[in-house]
């Protein structure tokens, strides 16, 4: 049985401005504390509009990668480390939910598979991840798998949980982390 999420009472736009402005404010000060010689030029922000190369990808990362890598035997054979494929994908989504891949053989490098294999095991790995219900994936002209849909990530682990595909320690972590990042709304 799926439990509800008990959340903090909803902020408005406002109130949600601020408590990011004064994170923000708070986080600067502390690293001009710690660093005062690292000017803004030497990190990558996220307001400076003129770098190039940013994704934004979930907070919870980490655990769903690892949720991915454990819930895996439940659709394959044995465990599967898909979740660096995952990761990929996300560093490779310009925001509207879908990924492009012109060249498998580049994306399988960059997940790690640089073997002769490593086609095969970035499409089986790619399936592994529809099959969790992570992805969905259409054939285009550069291959079978070329476009790549993103599901939202904390839907998808509502429903893992709901087929006891997920340990409960596992998602106890990920909930007390969607809870500090205020995505929680998202699992109830």
């Amino acid at each position: 049985m799926v439990q509800s999420v008990a959340t903090a009472p909803t902020l408005n736009v406002k109130q949600t401005q601020r408590k990011i402005s004064k994170a923000k404010d708070d986080a600067i000060a502390m690293r001009k504390h710690l660093w005062p010689e690292v000017t803004d030029a030497h990190l990558w922000l996220l307001d400076d509009k003129k770098k190039k190369g940013f994704s934004s990808i979930p907070r919870t990362m980490p655990i769903l990668m690892n949720i991915i890598n454990d819930a895996s035997k439940q659709v394959s054979s044995k465990s599967v480390p898909a979740g660096r494929t995952y990761l990929v994908l996300w560093c490779r989504v310009f925001g509207e939910g879908i990924v492009k891949i012109e060249n498998e053989t580049v994306a399988a490098s960059e997940a790690g598979y640089v073997s002769e294999r490593g086609i095969t095991t970035w499409r089986e790995h790619l399936r592994v991840l529809k099959e969790l219900g992570f992805i969905d994936y259409k054939q285009g002209p550069a291959g079978p798998m070329q476009f790549i849909l993103l599901h939202n990530p904390y839907f998808v682990v509502k429903d893992i949980r709901a087929k006891k595909w997920l340990q409960e320690g596992q998602y106890t972590a990920f909930l007390h982390r969607a809870m500090e990042i205020g995505a929680a709304p998202d699992l109830a």
